[in-house]
């Protein structure tokens, strides 16, 4: 009889806030119980899937499954990297961007089936000032919303859009001293997103070119948003055609350093992590393994 797989499953209570109590009766229904023996750990505080995930690595865990949004999922994979233990996905966010990417099924059941027949395939991961990501590291409006989202009482697209709305009338561009391959420039910019995935959730392509297992981060930057321009630019977002439009530029690099005006908040994977004003974004080739269809 072949052994079944232990697999510990991280659930984080309030992401994408809906509650989470049906998730451990779905599991125990649709994931194969003849592979996998599941044990729960919910999440008690912002940190704990990371220390979850690395417990699970000295436990020699042969899989673990995380349940959140992509917050969630950044702190359970940084406890896993070159670990070789791969990350199933059920996708319970409010944007989803890593999952989708991924094309990992939003719906709860078609997720937890693709655990029992996925493949897991290596990826990359990053690192900001040793902070860990999986999907995108944003600086300028993109983390000043991250922020402001953060604090709100509701979560999901239209609170975001609404908070965007309302900061566009307020945020100015800012000037960044940016090192791509040895080569240092000032670049001023709306929104600055080193990628390792295309988009921010929610179907909004950031870096619609990106890839998340080829060596590289896509580098997105705006320099500037206006009500002028805001429209064709979301249409461009959501079209995947953003690297088409006038005032964005697009490079690529696996070793960036971006040096801001002042200490600020920058957006990791959805989060606002606060970083002094020098930060070090490093690519870790195919660190990662996720299970995907």
């Amino acid at each position: 009889m072949t052994a079944k797989h232990k697999a510990r499953i991280i659930i984080n209570p309030i992401s994408g806030g809906r509650e989470k109590k049906d998730i451990p009766g779905l599991l125990q229904q649709y994931l194969d119980q003849t592979k996998f023996e599941a044990e729960f750990c919910f999440t008690k505080s912002a940190e704990h899937a990371k220390e979850l995930s690395k417990e699970a690595v000295i436990l020699k865990r042969d899989l673990v499954i995380a349940a959140g949004g992509d917050g969630t999922l950044n702190l359970a994979a940084a406890g896993l990297i070159n670990s070789g233990i791969p990350m199933g996905i059920i996708p319970l966010g409010s944007g989803n961007g890593f999952a989708r990417a991924l094309n990992i099924p939003m719906n709860t059941i078609a997720a937890i089936k693709n655990i029992n027949t996925g493949k897991a395939i290596a990826i990359d991961s990053g690192l900001a000032n040793q902070v860990s990501f999986i999907n995108v590291c944003g600086f300028g409006f993109d983390a000043h919303v991250s922020s402001k989202f953060a604090e709100a009482g509701t979560r999901g697209l239209k609170t975001y859009a609404r908070i965007s709305l309302k900061e566009l009338n307020q945020y100015k561009s800012k000037t960044y001293e940016i090192e791509i391959d040895n080569s240092t420039q000032k670049q001023t910019a709306f929104i600055l997103a080193i990628c390792n995935g295309p988009q921010y959730g929610n179907n909004a392509f950031i870096a619609p070119l990106a890839e998340f297992s080829d060596g590289l981060f896509d580098i997105s930057i705006l320099e500037e948003v206006t009500w002028k321009n805001i429209i064709p630019l979301g249409l461009n977002l959501f079209l995947k055609k953003l690297y088409q439009s006038k005032n964005a530029k697009h490079k690529r690099a696996a070793n960036i350093t971006v040096e801001q005006d002042s200490a600020a908040y920058v957006n990791i994977d959805g989060e606002p992590i606060w970083f002094e004003k020098k930060v070090n974004i490093q690519l870790l080739p195919k660190s990662l393994q996720i299970i995907v269809p």
